[in-house]
């Protein structure tokens, strides 16, 4: 057995230049069934503690619950050094002795995870993993061309996953545009013959959201609200918990309501939202998909009506009475025929990744534990 500290770089050091530009991953964006991790956004290094690594290094969270919760994935800086959270482990593979890719599966493994976690020190809550301890694991470490056909069977089902994600996101781009082709440009279906009265095309009317839709907030506690599953939001950066108590079958729209940095995520059924979020229910089902749009492409007037010095939040009214457009109905239900064709693309891409995730997790200890033979 081998102890992986010997057989892995374990917070490698990394050579940052002061006052360059350098891409941010910190532990929130981290997905904990995605294999890589990127982001657009760089900022400036001018000494400042954080963690340092090169692309394609595996990112591991140390603090509670991250690690716990699977907070682990491959850099994809686009051949650039990275800067990240100070809760952020960084691991390598050696050149001829290990595989990085596969050090991320190994990292992966619950067995490997759970012994990180019991390494765990520190007050309740924020508790950190102890990387001395995590150097100290053993592991039986094949040889380097095993490790690579490992790793490569495994790469196979997230190169998969990343595919879908990318149709995904084009999808929810398009449904993004015609939106905005439509009810923002004007440019819909024979808007060369329209009339415009006060700004608008004549016909349109300006209306409060409480008028198309009811407007509820969570009432069930934290405990409630964390006993079935998590929900995953528009752009899967923010999660809210659901539980299984459902109260009836409609479409709705749900929001965080406690601070403003928020997307929604439109979703066909109601269920008991903690007392943090908002659900918008639209009166006229047909309208459901196009309030999506016009809130979620509304972010400067909810950081506008946002209340609140430590956490700017959101209140009921601000809902009631927010003023939106709203188009003639045929309009209306024609929109809300097109993007519930590219939801249902969505949804079948969103079905084939769970099936591919578990898929590769059931695959994943029986192939580094040597049970299942790779040849």
């Amino acid at each position: 057995m081998d102890r992986l500290g010997d057989k892995v770089c374990c917070n490698p050091t990394v050579k940052l230049k002061k006052g360059e530009y350098y891409p941010l991953i910190d532990i929130e964006k981290i997905a904990p069934r995605y294999k890589t991790v990127r982001n657009q956004e760089e900022i400036v290094f001018n000494g400042q503690s954080c963690t340092k690594f090169e692309d394609r290094d595996v990112l591991f969270a140390r603090i509670t619950p991250c690690l716990e919760n699977g907070k682990i994935a491959m850099a994809d800086t686009n051949g650039k050094c990275g800067i990240g959270s100070t809760e952020l482990f960084v691991f390598r593979g050696i050149e001829g002795i290990s595989n990085t890719d596969y050090v991320y599966y190994l990292l992966r493994m619950n067995y490997i995870r759970q012994l990180a976690a019991n390494s765990m020190t520190g007050a309740s809550g924020r508790q950190r993993a102890d990387l001395n301890f995590i150097k100290k694991i053993k592991w039986q470490f094949p040889v380097i061309e095993q490790q690579q056909k490992i790793a490569s069977i495994l790469s196979a089902y997230d190169d998969l996953i990343e595919k879908n994600n990318k149709r995904i996101k084009i999808l929810e781009q398009m449904a993004e545009n015609l939106y905005k082709e439509w009810f923002a440009r004007f440019r819909f279906p024979n808007y060369q013959n329209a009339e415009f009265e006060n700004g608008i095309p004549k016909g349109w009317k300006v209306v409060r959201l409480g008028e198309y839709a009811n407007i509820s907030t969570g009432k069930c506690n934290r405990e409630d609200a964390e006993e079935a599953g998590i929900y995953p939001l528009f752009d899967r950066s923010q999660e809210i918990k659901k539980s299984n108590s459902w109260i009836k079958n409609c479409e709705a729209i749900i929001i965080p309501g406690e601070g403003t940095s928020f997307m929604p995520r439109y979703y066909v059924g109601k269920f008991n939202l903690h007392q943090r979020c908002y659900c918008i229910e639209p009166k006229n089902k047909s309208t459901g998909k196009y309030i999506f749009y016009s809130l979620m492409l509304n972010r400067i007037y909810f950081l506008y009506v946002a209340t609140g010095a430590t956490v700017p939040s959101l209140r009921q009214n601000n809902f009631t009475s927010m003023k939106i457009i709203m188009p003639k109905m045929s309009l209306v239900k024609r929109f809300d025929e097109i993007i519930s064709l590219l939801f249902e693309q969505i949804n079948f891409l969103e079905k084939a990744n769970e099936k591919l995730s578990k898929q590769r997790d059931m695959l994943l200890p029986r192939l580094m534990s040597g049970k299942l033979e790779v040849k």
